[in-house]
């Protein structure tokens, strides 16, 4: 489970001829086209992901920035230490007058009380807590944490993030491996009146095509962050032979309700075109968790009702992660 990565990096540059510069970045750098719908520093933020650079050209790079520009913002898909590099290497520096980077991102997923968690890392790292919409350009050293309730293995968008951030002058490394370190610490403080759920999910397909089939599940699982995979292996009735009667059975433990994951599942079960490939049966406390408990009105056949929670679930995930799971099915349609 993932529940701290990085953010996005920010580097503040003040140079001497902004159209040269400009010409430096396009020569040596792939950048993000920026839509029109981009107009201020949440915007930019909800656009970028964790492996691009925020690059501000500022008049005076030595000041916090007063006033956001968005005209003033050049995002490229490398690190900040890599633009450096470049601008070292390529003979660029005398343009440079002076860089400094913004303190760096941390996003830390918060599963129960946020407002416990956030009190409870703010008194660990003897910290302050900050509004999210300014800590950033507030600050021109050390590390901000950021709070969401989301996917973190997706581009979250800055109204995702929660409200208060802590600031802590600690360095970003030892703040991250603390964090990473300490996360189940934190859970389980903010999640005192909540159980997790021990979940049986039986797979099943008359074709055997298990391995296809369980790598969409984790795959799908992974990018969702929705619990830890306590044991795996062929369920009792399916003996040495891999009958299709038996299945694969993956016991998952999750913060998630049941319901929830049988709504995920279910969104396997049928390929985008209507096509059944496989049956994920959910059990919890030895109940069998069906269809008609996740059943949508007006939706009266299977094939839709699946489609419904696809398209739920795509919500949460990248393009990039739709794509994998639709070429992992385009084999399992194939191989039939």
């Amino acid at each position: 489970m993932s529940f701290v990565r990085s953010g996005p990096r920010m580097l503040i540059v003040e140079v001497n001829d902004e159209d040269h510069f400009r010409s430096f970045i396009k020569n040596h750098f792939v950048q993000m086209e920026l839509s029109n719908t981009v107009k201020t520093f949440e915007d930019i933020i909800s656009a970028m992901n964790h492996h691009q650079t925020l690059i501000y050209i500022a008049g005076n790079a030595r000041e916090n920035i007063q006033h956001f520009l968005i005209e003033k913002c050049i995002v490229i898909y490398d690190s900040a230490q890599s633009f450096l590099m470049n601008v070292i290497n390529f003979h660029a520096g005398g343009n440079v007058k002076f860089v400094r980077k913004s303190p760096r991102i941390i996003i830390m997923k918060v599963i129960g009380d946020i407002e416990k968690t956030i009190n409870d890392i703010n008194e660990d790292f003897k910290a302050s807590i900050e509004p999210t919409k300014t800590v950033i350009t507030d600050h021109s050293e050390g590390t901000v944490i950021l709070f969401t309730k989301g996917n973190l293995n997706k581009r979250l968008e800055f109204s995702e993030l929660y409200s208060k951030s802590v600031y802590t002058t600690e360095h970003f490394s030892k703040t991250i491996n603390s964090l990473d370190h300490h996360a189940l610490k934190y859970i389980n403080r903010s999640t005192a009146s909540k159980d997790w759920y021990n979940l049986i999910i039986n797979i099943k397909d008359r074709f055997e095509e298990y391995k296809a089939h369980y790598d969409r599940l984790i795959y799908v699982f992974d990018c969702l962050g929705v619990g830890m995979v306590l044991k795996e292996g062929w369920s009792e009735d399916t003996g040495k032979l891999f009958s299709a009667q038996g299945g694969y059975k993956v016991i998952l433990y999750t913060y998630m309700e049941p319901l929830e994951i049988k709504k995920i599942i279910f969104a396997l079960e049928y390929m985008e075109n209507g096509e059944h490939i496989a049956d994920f049966e959910l059990y919890y406390k030895k109940k069998r968790i069906g269809r008609d408990e996740i059943k949508v009105k007006s939706i009266n056949t299977p094939e839709r009702l699946s489609n419904y929670y696809r398209q739920e679930l795509y919500k949460n995930l990248e393009l990039d992660d739709i794509e994998y799971l639709r070429s992992l099915e385009d084999y399992i349609f194939a191989s039939r």
